[in-house]
Formats: C-alpha cells, structure tokens, sequence
C-alpha cells in the first residue's frame, strides 16, 4: 500500500525530524511504500496579540543584554543548523527541495506532532489539510496528533470552528497523543478517540544511535532557545555541576551559560541523551528522548506547555519528573527513577500502535484497540 504521511517534517527541529522518521520507518515495517506530503498554505487569519506579551518582551530584553561575541556566536550556531537540516537531514527523510503536495495515495496518516495547532503563527496558516480535507483518499487517519495551544475557544475566536470541523469529518478514525487532544478531538468529531505514544516511542533507533559521544561526564540541558534563562535555575545548575564535577552541554540549541553547545545529526542527539549523565529539560521531545533511555531527568514545567508534558508524565507513571521551582532540580534529579512500569507501559503501547495501524490501514487485524 501506498502511504502518504502529512506531518510537519520540514520544520528545523530535532523532534519534528525524529517523530517523522520513526513513524515513516515504521510503516515501512509493516510493510508500506512511505511518501512525505507538503502543508499547502491554505487561509490566513489575523492573530491577536498573545496574552503572554510581557514574557515576550522580557525574552527579546534578556537578548539584548547579550555581549556581542555571545550574540555572533548565537547566530552562526543556528545558521550552521539551519543548513544541516536542508542539505543532510532532511534527504534522510527523502525530501527533495521541492514541495510535494501529492496526496493521491491509498491512505494518507496526519501526524503525529502539534498537527491540530492551527491557531498559533505558522508558515502554512490555518491549513485545512491537516484536518483531512482536501486530500485525494477516503482512506484519511491520524497518529499520536496533538492540538497544542489550540482550543474550543479559540477556534471560535477565530471564526473557524465550522470549517474545522469540516474537515474533520474526512477522518476515517483519530489517534492523539494526550487528554487535551482527546477532549478536543470528541468534542469535534463524536467519534471514539485512540490515545497513543509519539512515533519515537514506538520505534527502536538501534544502531542508528552511536555506541559513543565525544563528551562524558556530563549534565544534558535541552530546552528551546532563551527559556532557561533565569539566574536562580542557572545558578542551581551551574552548582550541580561543579560539585558532581561534570559539564554542562546544550545539544541541538544554544544556550550561551552552558559549558558547549553541540550541533549533531538527529540520531547523534539521541546519543546525547542515552550517555547522559543527568537530564533537565522543558520540552516534549526532550522528555521523551530521557524517558526512551531510561535517564536521571526532570522536566520543567511552563503554563505553555503544561498540559502535554503533565499529561504525558502521567501516562508513564512519571509524574514526580516535574519541576515548578528552581530548588527542586537536584532534589529530584538525583532521584532514582524505576523505570519498570513505565517500560511496560511502553511495550503494550507499541504493540497497540501497531494493532492500530494494521486495522485502519491493512484492515488484517480486529479486536480491541489501545
């Protein structure tokens, strides 16, 4: 069968290019020709101001106070990064630098990542594809989608509830990635909603994932750009680190207070994190990635993505990974975490994603579904 993904895999991001990957490969396994399909921009709508401005404001402050060495190393950081992922990564996946908006194929699978975010800034807009219309099959499902920040309100803030759930009515069945989602999805839809782990969960790197990294002895921090950034957590990291007499290392982001910042292939970062010593992260991805190696790790927890990281917790009896205040970091960074249930948790998880896919794909497999 011919399968085209709808995904948001040219985003230069490592946990947009790995959920990509492990769910284009495991469709391979089972047995399906992949293709990658391009978000054709569709409406724009007119964003309102977000009601986070001060932090915004805060942000670009804290930037400005940048020497001007740290600021010329910022920039050429993220314009290396930017040219990995469109000359080397990105073919990985077999994008070629031409857009493809192809869907004619025997089914095509939204997902996973922030697909049914469409409220917030994007270079496609409000895409109704990613909904499901429009597209050149009947046979039209997701995987482990997510909605983000986008909510019941805000579509009807933006006068697009209708045309959404529209769209919506193309899906043949619907598989999110956490309870926000799930909630959103039935109210939309009516329809029984399947919850799954994001693709990089599900799927074993194996040996694309290096036996060695060049750093030992270290503290991985991995969060978006800026968002460590208060001097009391710096602080309480930095003193982490001396007195477990390790460095600490951004990977994939720059963080101008860390000891090295490390720009890497995607499975390379994966590496990253399997050898760490010792995690701190705010982000899905990075949660995730700790979670799949069973690594010492605590989550920050922000109002913007407190949702999907508490909800993914959750699920994988992981709960006591989140951190609200700077003091916490060590405490529970030295925690040792049992991994036993959450591994379980993970095996049924996989063989229920592949259930899932073989059902509504294959139609081979019946029974109850996860």
């Amino acid at each position: 069968m011919k399968v085209g993904i709808l995904s948001m895999q040219r985003v230069v991001n490592y946990g947009s290019f790995l959920q990509a990957y492990a769910l284009k490969e495991t469709l391979i396994s089972l047995g399906h020709e992949v293709y990658f399909i391009d978000i054709k921009p569709n409406i724009k709508i007119t964003y309102s101001t977000p009601t986070n401005m001060k932090d915004m404001i805060a942000f670009f402050v804290k930037r400005l106070d940048r020497n001007i060495i740290k600021r010329v190393k910022h920039f050429f950081f993220y314009e290396k990064r930017n040219v990995l992922f469109h000359n080397e990564f990105f073919p990985v996946l077999g994008l070629s630098n031409e857009l493809s908006y192809r869907s004619n194929y025997d089914a095509v699978v939204i997902g996973s990542d922030e697909v049914f975010n469409c409220i917030q800034k994007s270079p496609w807009g409000f895409a109704k594809t990613l909904f499901g219309e429009g597209l050149d099959t009947n046979n039209i499902i997701t995987y482990a989608a997510s909605c983000g920040h986008t909510t019941l309100e805000g579509l009807e803030q933006y006068g697009i509830r209708e045309e959404v759930q529209n769209a919506m009515g193309n899906l043949k069945t619907i598989s999110v990635r956490d309870a926000n989602t799930k909630k959103f999805a039935e109210d939309m839809t009516g329809k029984v909603i399947y919850e799954h782990l994001d693709p990089t969960l599900i799927y074993d790197f194996g040996d694309l994932v290096p036996d060695s990294v060049p750093e030992k002895n270290y503290i991985l921090v991995y969060a978006y750009d800026g968002r460590i950034n208060e001097k009391d957590t710096i602080g309480i990291i930095k003193d982490f680190a001396k007195k477990e007499r390790k460095k600490v290392i951004s990977v994939g982001v720059y963080q101008s207070w860390c000891d090295k910042n490390i720009l890497c292939t995607p499975f390379e970062l994966l590496g990253y994190f399997k050898y760490a010593d010792y995690i701190v992260t705010d982000t899905f991805h990075g949660t995730v990635f700790s979670i799949k190696y069973n690594k010492q790790f605590v989550t920050i927890i922000r109002e913007s993505n407190k949702e999907k990281l508490t909800d993914l917790l959750k699920r994988l009896n992981l709960k006591d990974r989140i951190v609200e205040t700077p003091i916490d970091i060590i405490k529970k960074a030295q925690e040792i975490i049992n991994y036993q249930s959450t591994n379980e948790i993970i095996i049924i998880n996989v063989q229920n994603t592949i259930k899932y896919l073989n059902k509504y794909l294959q139609v081979e497999e019946s029974g109850e579904m996860g």
